[in-house]
């Protein structure tokens, strides 16, 4: 009869911490509220090209800032996001290159997001360098520069998942390059980071590139999958990322038709690390 006891009296407690750890989350910051971000990205590109196989190792750091201009009647939240400058460290062995880039970029974007963290439209407001290494100009990929995580409708508690998925297109004068994204997300526990009551969430997601264009007045074709697997930490309060840290794994190949025709494999091996500075 005591065992009995005991184990309905352990079922209750553990029943009353599952419920206290069931949570619903919403993206709701204060309107007028300001925010960065510290952001920087740690891996390497291994290209071949013409047989010659060549290994970059690089390091980007960026601060992202966040301005929330207004929030809705149906809670869709407007944000003015801003880069001033990326600072880029290359180095490579075949070139025997070791070079550190800061770039002046001076962007400022217009996105607005759903009270579940789902991005309704984007708008490229002001860019001051208007070429970047890449060759891209004003249409730049925006998953570099926004940060939202996609929430369920319904409350969760620990262990429970959910899906997501997305599509992101970047067009540019050289082409066009499509990425497609799904997912899950799993709720793992609650958590303090930097004195912030946060929802630990666990991401598992796959994506494919695919794109076309031309470059230098030849034609390619891209073509690419990944995995993106991380851990993010989440305001319980306000739904805004508070930290991130994730690893990706991309395999591409771009092929090449015009005076050379060649296909170029290359191979993305990152980590990105993001964190709420103030």
């Amino acid at each position: 009869m005591r065992k009995l006891v005991l184990l309905l009296a352990f079922v209750f407690v553990l029943v009353q911490f599952l419920s206290s750890q069931e949570i619903l989350l919403r993206y709701q910051p204060e309107k007028g509220k300001k925010f960065a971000y510290s952001f920087s990205t740690d891996g390497t590109i291994t290209q071949t090209v013409m047989g010659v196989e060549q290994t970059i190792n690089l390091n980007t750091k960026m601060t992202i800032h966040y301005l929330v201009q207004n929030i809705a009647s149906n809670g869709n939240v407007e944000l003015i996001i801003s880069v001033d400058t990326i600072e880029t460290r290359m180095k490579t062995q075949v070139l025997q290159m070791d070079t550190t880039l800061i770039l002046p970029v001076g962007f400022k974007f217009r996105q607005v997001i759903d009270k579940f963290g789902r991005g309704v439209s984007f708008e490229i407001l002001e860019i001051k360098q208007q070429r970047l290494l890449s060759g891209f100009g004003e249409n730049l990929d925006k998953r570099q520069y926004t940060h939202a995580v996609i929430f369920p409708e319904r409350k969760i508690k620990p262990n429970d998942s959910w899906n997501f998925s997305y599509a992101d297109t970047t067009i540019s004068d050289e082409g066009q390059a499509i990425v497609k994204t799904s997912g899950k997300y799993t709720f793992e526990g609650i958590e303090t980071v930097n004195q912030i009551r946060c929802a630990r969430l666990k991401v598992d997601a796959n994506f494919a590139i695919s794109g076309q264009g031309t470059i230098q007045g030849m034609k390619y074709g891209l073509e690419g999958e990944g995995k993106n697997v991380g851990t993010l930490w989440v305001d319980l309060g306000t739904g805004i990322v508070v930290r991130s840290d994730t690893n990706a794994e991309i395999e591409t190949a771009m092929g090449i038709k015009g005076q050379i025709e060649m296909t170029l494999p290359m191979s993305q091996r990152m980590r990105t690390v993001l964190n709420l500075i103030r």
